[in-house]
């Protein structure tokens, strides 16, 4: 299987609206459009003098710093620690969750990232594994153990074309490194995030639909840091305006058919430093009864 991850905005394939996906296929632009968005003040966030964006998303819960129209940011560096979840499956259906860090892909057509997945098959297995992804190339997976419980720690940093890519498995000692060239990669956003992943029946965007969030309970993000313009700092520091991502799920947008209601994930506040914070995943609150549509091809994050 494929794993992509970069955002734009596409119609999608049975003209359902518009499909907020992270894959590399075609076009360009903004990604991820908000349904709603707000701005609380930092001591809503307990954090200081920095307000938070609150954005709904399609795919993506979790904390981002982007540069923007008035402060323009070119982030060298992103490092996170999570605890990887247990997900909790069910035989019927498969569901996949994806965590991991990133620079770039919020508003870019580039994406560099590491991370882990814990996903669920049809037969209600559970299954774990790590991965880089460089967008748009595809999903490459890392030979490493990992088990629920087990503390990762993930660093991406960006020096012209040179991409570097570090996962550790602190609980079992293990690590991966690795030294990449990239043609322009994207340094626009640095990211926290935990993922529903995407699935496409072919190398067109607008033939993707996003999968079922897999019952992770919720992953525990520490140690969130990252580095711009010669200054390194939590999510709060100052280096770029803040916002803190949903996920929103909804049948009809980046969907073929909603077979059931879908779930969703939403990030707490930020702690007092700004390094800390944890994804929830929420219960489906609707069912929606439709004929199965089973699907084949590469999975996108």
């Amino acid at each position: 299987m494929q794993i992509k991850n970069y955002a734009i905005t596409l119609p999608t394939a049975v003209a359902l609206g518009a499909v907020s996906l992270l894959t590399a296929c075609g076009g360009g632009g903004s990604s991820h459009p908000t349904a709603e968005t707000t701005t609380s003040s930092a001591a809503t966030q307990a954090t200081s003098a920095v307000a938070v964006t609150q954005r709904d998303d399609s795919n993506w819960a979790g904390y981002l710093v982007a540069s923007s129209a008035t402060t323009k940011t070119s982030f060298s560096a992103v490092s996170g620690d999570w605890t990887q979840p247990a997900v909790d499956c069910v035989a019927g259906s498969g569901s996949h969750s994806a965590f991991w860090v990133g620079l770039g892909g919020y508003s870019g057509d580039h994406l560099e990232q590491t991370g882990t997945s814990a996903d669920c098959s049809a037969s209600g297995q559970a299954s774990y594994s790590a991965w880089y992804e460089l967008v748009p190339a595809a999903q490459v997976p890392v030979t490493m153990t990992v088990q629920p419980g087990d503390r990762m720690s993930a660093h991406v940093a960006v020096s012209g074309d040179t991409v570097t890519v570090s996962l550790a498995d602190l609980t079992r000692h293990a690590s991966f490194s690795k030294q990449l060239t990239m043609s322009s990669p994207t340094v626009s956003s640095a990211e926290w995030i935990a993922e529903a992943p995407s699935q496409c029946l072919s190398s067109a965007s607008q033939d993707c639909h996003i999968l079922s969030l897999a019952d992770f309970g919720s992953v525990a993000f520490t140690s969130a840091s990252a580095s711009a313009d010669g200054r390194t700092g939590s999510i709060t520091s100052g280096l770029a305006p803040v916002s803190a991502l949903t996920l929103e799920a909804n049948p009809g947008f980046g969907r073929l058919y909603a077979t059931a209601a879908q779930a969703d994930a939403s990030p707490g506040a930020l702690s007092g430093n700004g390094s800390s914070f944890t994804v929830t995943w929420q219960r489906p609150q609707l069912q929606m009864p439709a004929p199965q549509v089973i699907l084949s091809g590469p999975i996108y994050h």
